[in-house]
């Protein structure tokens, strides 16, 4: 007999269509919950390589570690992990601009990056490194040293990519297929997490046009994608003067890519809530100013000014307001994290980003559950709920198999002689912050087949 502690996936859904029986309908609604039995993570980290960037490239990859403790945190251990690399440099066919803009871009352009850049690092056996567990409690990895050595390696990009830093393209055409090198990356079943470091907003075109615009009309430099086309305000930002300005949002009718179709694309790419994306960037903000020349930490010309500053290594570092990836990031609320690009350390920001992951996969309930007991005469606790085996998730062949809620001995204690597999669920504050404190578990007599994962159907509402 086996209890296991699940990893959960938590989802919100309105009126889901179910082939096991309903919750109750007089509730207000439903949360579903994909778990799969074995939580495997793919994880892609996109990350600006223009010249601005270096020194908080160097600052996140020595941090590194506290990604990784986080991972370990989790409470089935290390989870099975494929984590890749992208920059933000993509070919937007700048058709001779400048701005180290590279057309075509054969070695960017969505490709996964494995070339070792730390002195006596080695690539990994692969496009992306890969660290699962064995039946035997070992690891199997395609790369030598710790893991967080290991992407550190691979993660330090340097700074002369693209001005115009595309971070949703990249990560679009890092997962959409457009880069056969990639293939394998993406698991069926496996969550998926995103996570972007730039410190200037996207810049992710939908019409190369843009680039054809004279300097009178688009001004000078990136600064037609910052932030002359991709923001609105009270009064039209001008193209050749400082200026303040207020009100500001995202424009979605310019030579720019409106964000949230890459918050589509996401939900496309897997199921609802399958998904976290983690931000570290710029400061949003509705209020730009435009100053006439910038000269920390390089010169430029008529250039938005920072929303947020630090020192790092002991040298200025900007970040420019994020509005249109704050766009893009909030359509994936609880499973959404925004980190300021402008500090010294970003220990605090890789160690919530890991616990991000953690919450997504948790084996505690989350959300507005009714807690009521459908069955007071089954000791503990039964909220209505039902859960299911499921084979084949994420394909046109899922199978759902319905399992019984454990006859129990006691709160915590399922009775040996009942049936198998069933569930039940108990408060473990200790490890569950949420706001029900509940954690599932699922008895078994033996694994399930590969490949399966639990769903789990709870009525919500008073």
């Amino acid at each position: 007999m086996r209890s296991t502690v699940l990893p959960i996936l938590f989802v919100m859904s309105a009126c889901p269509d179910r082939s096991i029986s309903q919750v109750n309908p007089t509730q207000q609604g439903e949360y579903i919950k994909d778990i799969p039995v074995s939580a495997d993570v793919d994880i892609l980290f996109v990350i600006d390589n223009s010249a601005s960037t270096s020194d908080k490239q160097m600052v996140f990859a020595a941090n590194f570690p506290k990604f990784v403790q986080a991972l370990d945190a989790f409470p089935t251990g290390r989870p099975n992990l494929h984590i890749g690399v992208v920059s933000t440099t993509v070919d937007i066919h700048t058709q001779g601009f400048g701005m180290n803009c590279p057309s075509p871009a054969p070695n960017d352009d969505g490709l996964l990056q494995t070339t070792p850049r730390v002195a006596g690092c080695a690539a990994p056996n692969g496009r992306f490194l890969s660290d699962i567990k064995n039946a035997t409690n070992t690891r199997t990895t395609n790369y030598s040293g710790t893991l967080d050595s290991a992407l550190s390696c691979i993660a330090q990009l340097g700074a002369t990519g693209c001005g115009f830093e595309a971070p949703l393209e990249a990560m679009k055409k890092a997962l959409d297929g457009s880069r056969p090198e990639n293939t394998g990356f993406l698991r069926d079943g496996a969550f998926l997490a995103v996570v972007i470091l730039t410190d200037e907003d996207d810049c992710s075109v939908k019409d190369p046009a843009i680039f054809q615009l004279p300097a009178a009309q688009a001004g000078p430099g990136d600064f037609r994608c910052q932030p002359l086309f991709a923001y609105r305000c009270d009064t039209a930002i001008s193209p050749s003067s400082a200026g303040s300005y207020a009100n500001c949002h995202v424009r979605t009718d310019s030579y720019l890519q409106d964000p949230a179709l890459y918050a589509q694309f996401l939900s496309a790419v897997k199921p609802p809530g399958k998904t976290v994306v983690a931000l570290i960037a710029g400061d949003p903000s509705t209020t730009l100013t435009m100053t006439g020349a910038i000269t920390t930490p390089f010169t430029q010309q008529l250039a938005l000014e920072p929303s947020c500053m630090a020192t790092i290594n002991g040298q200025p570092a900007i970040g420019r307001p994020a509005n249109r990836l704050q766009d893009f990031l909030t359509p994936f609320g609880d499973h959404g994290l925004f980190r300021t690009v402008c500090q010294p350390d970003y220990s605090q920001a890789l160690t919530d980003v890991g616990k991000l992951l953690f919450k997504a996969i948790s084996p505690c309930l989350e959300g507005m559950l009714n807690l009521a007991d459908v069955d007071p005469a089954n000791p503990g606790l039964q909220p209505d709920c039902t859960v299911s085996d499921i084979q084949n998730a994420d394909t046109g062949t899922e199978h759902e198999t319905a399992m019984p809620t454990c006859q129990m001995t006691g709160p915590t204690t399922p009775n040996p002689a009942g049936a198998r597999p069933c569930w039940w669920v108990a408060p473990n504050p200790a490890s569950c912050t949420t706001d029900t404190k509940l954690e599932l578990h699922v008895e078994r007599t033996t694994p399930p087949s590969t490949g399966t994962s639990v769903r789990v159907a709870c009525a919500t509402g008073p």
